[in-house]
């Protein structure tokens, strides 16, 4: 076994795991899983080079089906390869490797567009409630900071695997004042919320937005307490699929998740890794294309014709 095929299992076993966090650094880990197996193969001609690359980017993306992100990172690389017909297979393997490393830059550039966008919205005296970790969110968090706002951040734990304690971290080592509580104290809190900001997994063509679960039920506390909620994704969140009929997958995670090492003979254990919030309850969403209500951002990426996001550069 190569030194490559470790990595690449490493990742993919990351991926799963969820150790690898937000869905951009997800879709990230995709296409260096890709690039590791351009950089390693074996494949003796270009057609079983894209044959290759597509067995593994199936095996990629079945490891979180609820990230678009991810599904259109892989579909994109994939189909930029396999379009470079008539090309000796060295040569096939160096562009790949090149696609991939291009996509990585490309995501970060769209980053960074993002939090200049939604640092806009943060205000001296905010207290911003978020939920799960989201890098478009503590990238915001981060550049509102630096350009000298004076705001608090509400960080719920995010059970059952506590992704909300990389949030608070994140935040605590910019000198961003934290308040981190338990998921079931984020009603009580909603009172001293002035905004919520959260991230996206999946954004709907019904302009719906899938994130970590109990999402939705803090979306329905900011309503009742007439707080905006405000989501941060990428356009390559955007799920084209969803307009004809498909709905978006919701992961099932395994239930010692939830119960641990004991026993809880007799109950059925459900955990979902996400819920889908009614566009209805979504003030506006920050992308790198501008800031949206989700039925105008809908209408602007269906009016340009793109599958999700402005990542076909690649």
């Amino acid at each position: 076994m190569s030194a490559n095929d470790d990595a690449v299992k490493k990742i993919m076993r990351d991926i799963k795991a969820i150790k690898i966090q937000g869905a951009r650094n997800v879709a990230v880990a995709g296409a260096r899983v890709l690039m590791l197996v351009a950089q390693g193969s074996q494949a003796k001609s270009s057609r079983d080079f894209v044959s290759e690359l597509r067995r593994v980017s199936r095996e990629v993306v079945a490891l979180r089906p609820t990230e678009p992100a991810l599904r259109f990172g892989q579909e994109l690389i994939v189909s930029r390869v396999a379009s470079r017909k008539g090309i000796p297979v060295g040569e096939l393997r160096k562009y790949a490797v090149s696609v991939c490393r291009h996509y990585v830059s490309e995501t970060r550039k769209m980053l960074d567009v993002i939090a200049q966008y939604g640092a806009r919205l943060i205000s001296d005296g905010d207290v911003v409630m978020t939920h799960c970790h989201s890098h478009c969110v503590v990238e915001i968090f981060r550049l509102a900071k630096r350009q000298g706002k004076d705001f608090s951040v509400i960080v719920t734990e995010t059970r059952p695997l506590f992704q909300g304690k990389i949030t608070a971290r994140e935040l605590l080592r910019e000198k961003i004042p934290v308040v981190y509580c338990v998921d079931s104290a984020s009603a009580s809190l909603m009172k001293d919320a002035t905004k919520v900001l959260v991230g996206a997994d999946a954004v709907t063509a019904g302009g719906d937005v899938v994130n970590k679960i109990g999402t939705y039920q803090i979306a329905i506390e900011a309503r009742e307490y007439k707080v905006p909620f405000i989501v941060a994704c990428g356009t390559h969140k955007y799920d084209a699929k969803t307009a004809f009929g498909f709905p978006e997958p919701i992961e099932e995670r395994a239930r010692a998740e939830v119960v641990g090492k004991g026993k809880l003979s007799g109950a059925k254990v459900v955990n979902p890794a996400f819920d889908v919030t009614p566009k209805e309850y979504v003030y506006e969403i920050v992308t790198e294309a501008g800031v949206f209500s989700p039925e105008t951002l809908v209408s602007v990426l269906v009016s340009r014709g793109k599958k999700g996001g402005d990542l076909s550069a690649c």
